[in-house]
């Protein structure tokens, strides 16, 4: 059992940091969440320490008040990597994953502050400018260019994880910077190494920027009506200025990964949850509920995003409850100034969900999967809806007789510290003739 690391006895409330170790590593909880919260729960109380990797601890808030603490309250958290201790002594080391991922970079992701506004500000009225629409159609033409290929030659079978979901991220992301498909595979490519906690993270980090940097030249050169047009010709209202050369590829990077891997898992989650609950299915394809639906629900009972990226205490701080042997609640756990704590999304959703009111639960939208209302809620919500329900639509559409071949508890589990997805969502359909035919008419007319 995973479990079997852990210690029952119950841990004083003041611990630091930097004196634990053999601590349970953060991916655990996706293979066996039950389990390893309960189990954390019991040692630690509702903020529990853990290993994030390389033997390198965070805290973890498992609560949802604890864990709407850690994403919002902008003077106890930053996302400022100079502040976490462990990274400034050298304990996170150059080259792993861990590393590449934390390594400060000038763009609203990294920056807190009067930084943080400004380059938020770009990334606001970048996003405001994207036509939905247009964006509806191109994502509705790249989804059924992908299933085109899939269902081909009258193919009967696929594994729509290899074939689909983990592309259509990339592809959307490349739409928006008015590229074509060849830039996005490559892209999408360095994203997934990018979140993969690896030693391929930094070369795809350098990949990238320089890809990024090559787009940016011609989009100064040549300017579109595109997502990295708008990045690259934005200005300050207040001075007229604009981004420096490190803000434009940092930026541009940020948007280019950051929702990848929530984005890869939404799309999969949805149809897992679609394919496998039959009620649900039902009420989907009916009529009587939408994709939007389905969309929340899975947020709610199936996270994509499983923990949100540390975020660093500036000050030390009391969080959370610690329960004596005699469960008796005697404060909450102290966190010293530059420590860094993790919040447990997909957890910290499920507990504010526990024991209620079923007809309020089975519409509830709260979820943190955005970010709640913090500083750092994600800018392109409204955005990824439409790419993650075209996505799933195109699917339900174009795929008669879908089913999933092998139950859903044996879909896998992808590991990573920041999303949890199925690795493999293999399916079975009816023959689709003509299909093709119609693709290349749509696309003739595009």
């Amino acid at each position: 059992m995973l479990t079997d690391a852990l210690t029952t006895v119950r841990r004083p409330r003041d611990v630091r940091l930097d004196s634990l170790t053999g601590l349970m590593p953060l991916y655990a909880a996706t293979l066996d969440p039950e389990n390893v919260y309960a189990a954390l729960r019991a040692e630690w109380g509702s903020v529990a320490a853990v290993e994030l990797s390389d033997g390198v601890p965070a805290w973890l808030a498992l609560d949802w008040s604890d864990a709407l603490r850690v994403v919002r309250e902008r003077n106890n958290f930053t996302r400022e990597v100079k502040r976490w201790r462990a990274f400034q002594n050298g304990q996170v080391k150059p080259g792993t994953g861990l590393h590449a991922f934390f390594s400060d970079r000038d763009n609203a992701y990294y920056s807190d502050g009067a930084d943080h506004t400004r380059r938020r500000a770009v990334v606001d009225d970048a996003f405001a400018q994207v036509d939905e629409s247009a964006l509806r159609r191109d994502m509705q033409w790249v989804c059924d260019r992908m299933l085109a290929h899939i269902v081909k030659d009258g193919a009967t079978t696929a594994d729509l994880v290899p074939t689909y979901t983990q592309f259509v991220p990339s592809l959307a992301v490349a739409a928006m910077y008015g590229l074509g498909a060849d830039d996005a595979g490559v892209m999408g490519q360095y994203a997934r190494d990018i979140f993969s906690n690896t030693a391929a993270a930094g070369p795809a980090f350098v990949g990238l920027n320089t890809m990024l940097e090559t787009l940016i030249r011609e989009r100064e050169r040549n300017p579109g009506h595109d997502l990295l047009s708008a990045i690259v010709l934005w200005r300050d209202p207040r001075t007229g200025t604009g981004l420096t050369d490190t803000e434009l590829l940092d930026t541009a990077q940020m948007i280019q990964s950051a929702g990848h891997e929530m984005s890869v898992a939404w799309v999969t989650m949805a149809l897992v949850y679609l394919l496998s609950d039959n009620d649900f299915d039902g009420r989907v394809r009916g009529g009587r509920l939408g994709i939007d639906e389905a969309l929340d629900a899975v947020l709610v009972n199936s996270s994509p995003v499983w923990n949100t990226p540390a975020r660093f205490a500036t000050a030390d701080i009391e969080i959370g409850s610690v329960l004596n042997d005699n469960n008796v609640d005697i404060g909450g756990r102290f966190v010293h100034d530059g420590e860094a704590v993790v919040a447990a999304a997909a957890e910290a959703t499920a507990s504010v969900h526990r024991g209620v009111d079923p007809v309020w639960s089975g519409t509830s939208r709260a979820s943190l999967a955005f970010g709640a209302s913090g500083p750092h809620h994600c800018p392109a919500q409204r955005i990824s809806r439409i790419i993650v329900k075209a996505s799933v639509e195109a699917v339900l559409h174009r795929m008669p007789g879908l089913t999933l071949t092998v139950p859903a508890d044996q879909l896998g589990t992808s590991l990573s510290l920041w999303a949890r997805s199925a690795s493999s969502l293999p399916v079975s359909f009816d023959p689709v003739t003509g299909y093709e035919e119609t693709w290349a008419r749509m696309g003739a007319s595009q």
